[in-house]
């Protein structure tokens, strides 16, 4: 039983036809134009006569290069009679063509597209478009009054308008009476906020200004220091200390009601003085 090896004139898969042919070349050594036209002829047997071991080792070989190759029956290197070693001579038309694999014909050259086949390719790419604007136009225009009545019954109902209530127009806080130095008169009882030491003075009615020392009912009266001031005088917010043998001290009031007395000079003197 003889076999032969034919060549499909295509590339197996997805390989390079030009890399298959160059490979083919190469393996075969055959010429690049014969190597062409067997490519050309689809398809063409490449090794008659030979057997089955053979035929599948060569299509082996031509299928790692990429190459498609069918191994067939050789018919007419098969065919013996069966009567007396008489051998029938078969017209070579017996051999019969080799098999066409599904793929190796090359396909039929498309003739190329007419105007009217492109006009209408380009209409099939546009047609959703074209149809499907006029009629969304056309529903949202009946729908449109549907629509913004239910817009409508969904937004709650609007408040009535009230309209801003206007305040009491404000008055002027009354000008604070001006301090006068009745406030002052009477006893006191006066500490030094930076030591702590608490005295007691007479503010009198008539400008005079008597030291009592640190107990007011105990010790009567001081006035032999002169260091003590012996009388007092309040205007603009000022207390005005006098002394006998030196000149006077004036102190800024920052409090005073019939109740709390105080003042200082920002540096040395913060007196705060309250009723004994």
């Amino acid at each position: 039983m003889f076999y032969r090896v034919v060549l499909q004139g295509r590339a197996a898969g997805d390989q390079d036809m030009d890399t298959v042919k160059r490979e083919f070349a190469r393996v075969t050594g055959m010429p690049g134009d014969v190597t062409e036209r067997l490519f050309a002829r689809t398809p063409h047997p490449l090794k008659e006569r030979v057997s089955q071991a053979d035929a599948d080792r060569i299509a082996a070989t031509l299928r790692a290069i990429g190459a498609a190759v069918t191994v067939e029956r050789d018919l007419l290197a098969s065919l013996e009679a069966a009567d007396g070693r008489v051998h029938e001579i078969v017209a070579p038309d017996h051999r019969g063509p080799p098999t066409v694999v599904p793929g190796s014909e090359p396909a039929a050259v498309a003739a190329p597209p007419t105007a009217t086949q492109r006009l209408r390719r380009r209409l099939r790419t546009y047609l959703p478009l074209l149809i499907g604007a006029p009629v969304a136009t056309a529903l949202l225009l009946a729908l449109a009054p549907y629509v913004d009545n239910a817009v409508r019954a969904l937004r709650p109902a609007e408040a009535a308008r009230l309209e801003p209530v206007k305040p009491p127009p404000t008055q002027a806080p009354a000008p604070a009476a001006p301090r006068s130095a009745s406030l002052l008169h009477g006893p006191w009882r006066c500490t030094d906020q930076r030591t702590g030491l608490a005295t007691y003075w007479t503010f009198g009615a008539e400008g005079t200004l008597t030291y009592h020392g640190e107990t007011f009912k105990e010790r009567p009266a001081r006035t032999d220091d002169p260091s003590v001031p012996t009388g007092w005088q309040f205007a603009d917010d000022r207390l005005l200390f006098a002394y006998a043998q030196k000149s006077q001290a004036s102190f800024a009031v920052s409090d005073l009601s019939l109740a709390r007395l105080r003042y200082g000079d920002g540096r040395d003197v913060d007196i705060q003085c309250r009723r004994p």
